[in-house]
């Protein structure tokens, strides 16, 4: 059996005159082969570096399993 590969894509850029100028669109996937799970867009350093930890822990979850 194959094991599923996982992409994880950031994108940023930042838009002048917002009180919080960061954008992070982050696009997931768990398995390529089935295209992405979802995207979204943060603003907060912090929530993109806890996306990444929690795609990162279900990836080592899925890969036990």
């Amino acid at each position: 059996m194959d094991d599923p590969t996982g992409l994880l894509i950031i994108r940023t850029w930042t838009e002048e005159g917002s009180s919080e100028p960061l954008r992070a669109q982050i696009r997931i996937s768990s398995d390529v082969s089935a295209g992405f799970d979802r995207t979204l867009t943060l603003t907060r350093a912090e929530d993109v570096c806890k996306m990444v930890q929690e795609w990162l822990g279900k990836m080592v979850s899925d890969a036990n399993h």
